[in-house]
């Protein structure tokens, strides 16, 4: 029997770390209904400083790395994105619903001209906040290089501007443009698009 077992007394296995992500996920899964429209957090003048902007970094969203930066090495051909937030020069995470971040790695020869400027090493961050409904974005389905929402199935093409490739959203998922600085990933500049669902 292995010593941990035989330690704890109750056969139990320590936690996966990859579980305690899931686990992550899911929970933001599970809030998204109870958030209210996405429409209201867009909005600007007061909000301006929080949100995605040329200059910040990204830190991870959830988890055990929660908080910290995220590098390229973090984010894996073919897994799920990386949930993240923007963060400033001080290290403070701008943490909101309208901010989250789904940043994922495509092939960088399946990424269309426009695309390919701003995805350095073919890392592309999109809003994580599906325009059907306002659920987060939090798979991928690496054979069609898209993003997934797990609330409803929409897809959006990650090489191509977050373009629908399968509703029910008919909206793409804007695309936040980033660049690399000391092997840092960076942002540089605003969403390129609307954000969440539409309002009419």
């Amino acid at each position: 029997m292995d010593e941990r077992q035989e330690d704890s007394g109750c056969g139990c296995q320590p936690p996966d770390p990859r579980q305690r992500r899931k686990l992550g996920t899911m929970l933001v899964v599970a809030l998204a209904p109870l958030v209210p429209a996405v429409r209201a957090a867009e909005g600007t003048g007061s909000n301006t400083g929080t949100k995605p902007r040329a200059g910040l970094r990204l830190a991870v969203a959830m988890g055990e790395r929660a908080g910290q930066e995220v590098k390229p090495a973090d984010v894996v051909l073919g897994q799920d994105p990386v949930l993240a937030y923007p963060m400033d020069a001080g290290g403070k995470v701008l943490e909101s619903r309208i901010n989250l971040l789904a940043i994922v790695r495509v092939p960088e020869v399946d990424l269309a001209p426009e695309v390919k400027p701003h995805a350095p090493q073919g890392i592309v961050a999109y809003s994580a906040v599906c325009t059907h409904y306002g659920c987060p974005v939090t798979k991928t389905d690496a054979a069609r290089n898209s993003l997934v929402c797990n609330c409803h199935g929409s897809a959006f093409d990650a090489c191509k501007r977050g373009v629908v490739v399968q509703g029910p959203a008919t909206r793409r998922l804007p695309m936040l443009p980033l660049t690399l600085q000391s092997a840092s990933l960076v942002i540089n500049g605003g969403f390129d698009g609307p954000l969440g669902p539409p309002t009419s």
